[in-house]
């Protein structure tokens, strides 16, 4: 027993510093990878910060990109740019960072940021497509949600494995995505044989859950954990998690909207991701799973550029962008543990030999 209130005091705050860390309470970082609003910060800053690996999409008609109001702002009212092509079409505009950010082991990966999105022509009760498949020349319909219509999207990508979670933010409604994209897109150049390969048994693009949203902005997070799990937060409240990432929503049994079902069984990706990218833009999201995937060509389905641009668009800001690394609890509790036992060890040998 210890009865010096000193000493107690003492040892009290070091068995609380011990439980913090053990709860993961004391071991969090975060830092702020763009707010926007550094003396002198431009476009310039900018790309120097965020890189379009697909190019500018609509900005290339009209460069609307704006960092004077000290977020990043970005225009689309009509959207111009349309493709019979899957992601070449759903980009109408995506930033990169170009720093990638370490998974810790055993621990999570936080990305968040500050949304505010303006959708115009766009419904929200669903808008019907209509296409025909390619071999078949049979019709297809499809109902769209609003955010597949237009939504202003923060993006956390592992460009290795092709693993993508998403927030779609639209006018009066936001969802949850989780995807894993075909090597096809990701890596044209891998071969089937490659063990890292993508196929369709692998890929898969599922929405969530859709929710209803008042006026912007909104703060939308993603983390993702080393263990294999991804929950989503709007606003701080949790809207979606998910476990066993890498396996498909409906092979899982896992509640979701229902839209786009997989063909394969998937991949468990616990412990294959190592680190993420984040991501932003504006997305559209109108076409046939498995995207026109050459494995399944009976599959694939012409949507024509009429049924793509009906005179959607969308206004988006985006700001605050930060990033949270938490390690694992377990190894914080076994090294301040350990720490705590050399100073006792230490204590103990001074007291030896101290002279009588």
């Amino acid at each position: 027993m210890i009865s010096n209130p000193k000493r107690r005091a003492r040892a009290g705050r070091r068995i609380a510093w011990l439980l913090a860390l053990a709860t993961g309470q004391a071991t969090a970082a975060t830092t702020v990878y763009d707010s926007f609003d550094t003396p002198g910060y431009s476009l310039a800053s900018y790309n120097a910060k965020w890189a379009n690996p697909y190019g500018l999409g609509e900005m290339t008609l009209a460069d609307t990109r704006d960092v004077s109001a000290g977020n990043f702002s970005i225009k689309a009212p009509v959207f111009q740019t349309g493709f019979d092509f899957s992601v070449y079409d759903h980009l109408k505009y995506i930033a990169t960072s170009t720093q990638s950010f370490a998974v810790p082991t055993g621990g999570s990966l936080t990305f968040s940021s500050t949304i505010s999105a303006t959708a115009y022509n766009t419904q929200a009760t669903g808008r019907t497509i209509h296409g025909s498949y390619i071999q078949s020349g049979l019709p297809y319909t499809a109902t769209a949600m609003e955010g597949q219509q237009a939504g202003a999207v923060m993006n956390m990508i592992d460009f290795s494995t092709g693993q993508l979670f998403d927030w779609f933010v639209s006018g009066s409604t936001a969802f949850t995505l989780i995807e894993r994209l075909p090597s096809s897109v990701t890596n044209p150049a891998l071969s089937p044989s490659d063990p890292n390969y993508v196929g369709i048994d692998k890929m898969y693009t599922q929405i969530i859950k859709q929710i209803d949203i008042g006026p912007g902005p909104h703060v939308a997070s993603i983390t993702y954990s080393d263990a294999g799990s991804v929950s989503y937060f709007l606003d701080g409240t949790l809207v979606s998690q998910i476990d066993n990432v890498g396996i498909p929503l409906d092979k899982q049994g896992a509640n979701w909207s229902g839209v786009y079902p997989s063909y394969g069984p998937g991949e468990a990706l616990s412990g294959k991701i190592h680190s993420m990218t984040i991501g932003h833009g504006l997305f559209t999201l109108l076409d046939a799973f498995p995207f026109q995937h050459p494995d399944r060509p009976d599959l694939a389905v012409s949507i024509p550029v009429s049924e793509r641009l009906f005179g959607q668009g969308m206004d988006a800001s985006f700001d605050n962008f930060t990033v949270t690394a938490v390690p694992e609890p377990g190894s914080w509790a076994l090294l301040a543990g350990g720490l705590l036992l050399v100073g006792s060890i230490a204590r103990r040998r001074r007291r030896f030999a101290a002279p009588t």
